[in-house]
């Protein structure tokens, strides 16, 4: 390998390195105590990435400031991790869906707030450590970069997140347990996908290419809404469900455009959007055409730069782009749900 790109990656190792510590939190983000080590949190519970590993390593798939990385031969351990919460608060907020025998049922409304915090909590942890990191680049590099932009849009996605996180803890805790999402697709498949992941999802267009969410807008006055998507690989089968809060009524009229599809068609667009709008996947390391299917996702996200480093005429371009991206999705991309890539146990 290249000596230059080795020195380019051991560099911004360090440089991320030193970003996590920076980012690190002094309290719980639950209960407010004051503590020095945190609980090694998990996005996906590590029962969900035993049907899909081999010796206990999976394919791990993340990307950082429009960097697409897949990590070979990564421990189930390791793999999306985050570090927000003390022990005693992640082992008693999450005691629900961590558990096979109920993520193989429609899911409740408890396991459904569970899960979206933890997929805010993933966020938010990003952001902590994002901001930190794009302080430590513009500090060592004289590179030009509109690092004030990217720093706002950080904070306003921290604001939201945040946001959301209260939101979700404040369900969480109440007394009176009523419906408050809205699973508006959940289907079982009889056989293992190769792929686990669960997170949250900020559409801009929906699939006639209606505006969603202005996740453009930098008004303060503006809380960008998301919905949710779960991919579980289970020990005999899989579930495939997405949901989103209520009160977000930006997604009613998605989720009955997606409802109208036939069967095959909302499984081709939930692994449409995991693809293009997601981070944090865990692939397994055997299944059939899985080299290529891995190639196809890195194209996929070597994606066109971000879209206020430019002009605003290619800012307007390419905010219609992004507008129509479900809309004239590639229908002939191939979706990794489908029987054909199933895991072969």
């Amino acid at each position: 390998m290249d000596e230059n790109i080795i020195a380019a990656r051991k560099q911004f190792s360090r440089l991320m390195n030193n970003s996590k510590q920076q980012a690190k939190k002094s309290e719980c983000l639950w209960c407010g105590e004051k503590i020095t080590r945190f609980c090694n949190s998990h996005s996906l519970p590590q029962c969900i990435l035993r049907n899909i590993d081999t010796d206990g390593k999976i394919d791990y798939f993340n990307s950082m400031i429009n960097v697409p990385l897949i990590n070979s031969d990564k421990g189930i351990n390791e793999a999306g991790t985050f570090k927000l919460l003390c022990r005693e608060c992640d082992g008693k907020v999450f005691q629900d869906y961590e558990n096979i025998d109920a993520l193989s049922e429609k899911p409740s409304e408890t396991i459904l707030e569970e899960i979206a915090l933890k997929n805010v909590l993933m966020m938010l942890n990003k952001r902590y450590i994002e901001i930190q990191l794009f302080n430590n680049l513009q500090k060592e590099f004289s590179m030009p970069y509109p690092y004030d932009k990217k720093q706002e849009a950080n904070s306003l996605d921290e604001r939201d997140f945040w946001w959301d996180f209260v939101r979700i803890k404040e369900m969480i805790k109440s007394e009176q347990k009523k419906s408050k999402y809205k699973l508006f697709y959940w289907r079982k498949l009889d056989y293992i996908i190769p792929i686990g992941f669960q997170g949250l999802v900020t559409l801009y267009g929906d699939l006639e290419g209606n505006m969603v969410t202005d996740i453009y807008n930098t008004s303060e006055d503006l809380i960008v809404k998301h919905m949710h998507v779960c991919l579980f690989p289970l020990e005999k089968n899989s579930v495939v469900f997405a949901f989103y809060h209520e009160d977000d009524i930006e997604y009613d009229l998605f989720a009955s455009q997606f409802n109208n599809l036939d069967d095959d068609e909302k499984l081709t667009v939930i692994s449409y959007i995991v693809y293009e709008y997601c981070e944090d996947m865990f692939f397994a390391k055997k299944f059939p055409h899985r080299t290529w299917i891995i190639n196809k996702l890195k194209e996929t996200f070597i994606d066109s730069s971000e879209i206020w480093a430019f002009s605003k005429e290619h800012a307007e371009y390419q905010k219609k782009s992004k507008l129509n991206q479900l809309k004239y999705r590639d229908k002939e991309f191939p979706c990794i749900l489908f029987p054909k890539y199933a895991v072969k146990k």
